[in-house]
């Protein structure tokens, strides 16, 4: 027994044994455990995860629909002037997704991108929960 692999595929064979010992019938013959292969295979090499490629300069990314869950969840709207003003109380007039700090398009764009919906572009006059001042 000089590893734990060893003791492991012998174990059976020796609770058979001793079974077989307790017991007034004879116990059935146990087939020898087989040899252990002389090295484990190795395993396969890692492929490489590919990444989606950025989109090119200049290629429209989709807008946010207002009535998908995150959006829904955050209470997005397309038109800050369309804010539920008694649900979200937070909402002060002149907010806007252009002038948020998760904005990140481009000043006087009609859209641009937001880490809340990675890869979709929001309304630059839009509003959602989670509007925060821009600093500067």
């Amino acid at each position: 027994m000089n590893t734990r692999r060893r003791f492991i595929e012998i174990l059976p064979l020796a609770g058979l044994s001793l079974l077989g010992a307790c017991s007034d019938k004879a116990a059935p013959a146990a087939s020898p455990a087989p040899a252990p292969s002389a090295a484990p295979a190795p395993a396969p090499a890692p492929q490489p995860v590919e990444s989606p490629a950025p989109a090119a300069a200049g290629a429209a990314q989709a807008a946010v629909d207002p009535a998908e869950p995150t959006a829904v969840a955050l209470g997005y709207v397309a038109d800050a002037s369309q804010v539920d003003k008694a649900k979200y109380t937070a909402y002060a007039t002149g907010q806007a997704c252009a002038n948020c700090a998760l904005y990140t398009g481009k000043a006087g764009d009609a859209s641009g991108p937001c880490p809340l919906f990675a890869g979709r572009q929001v309304s630059a006059k839009g509003w959602c929960s989670a509007y925060a001042k821009k600093a500067g």
